[in-house]
């Protein structure tokens, strides 16, 4: 059975990224581990919300470069790859902002000795 494993995996990330938005929301700089320090909390928390603009912009992106390039395919019955390599590229700076953001909400969980 042949299965199409970006949408799946663009949807699994927005999950993460949902989940993160929520707990930014929440917990503002609790968010991270009760012994780091308030400054240091701070720049994760800010890096944390720019890595989600990050995310926000590119799913955006590859939405509407999905959108367009289906759209110019069917009205004009050629194929269009400026708007596939811009979902493409977007859907890998989704990946990128992903990861990134994982990387510094669990690096801020982790409990320092």
């Amino acid at each position: 059975m042949y299965i199409n494993f970006l949408p799946v995996v663009a949807l699994g990330l927005l999950v993460v990224w949902m989940f993160l938005a929520l707990e930014v929301r929440k917990k503002r700089t609790n968010l991270f581990h009760d012994q780091v320090e308030p400054e240091l909390a701070e720049r994760r928390l800010k890096m944390l919300k720019a890595f989600l603009l990050v995310a926000g912009i590119s799913f955006a992106a590859f939405i509407v470069g999905v959108v367009l390039h289906n759209a110019l395919s069917a009205l004009f019955e050629i194929e269009e790859p400026v708007s596939f390599f811009i979902a493409l590229l977007s859907l890998a700076a989704f990946t990128m902002a992903t990861i990134g953001g994982l990387v510094m909400f669990l690096k801020g969980r982790r409990e320092t000795r």
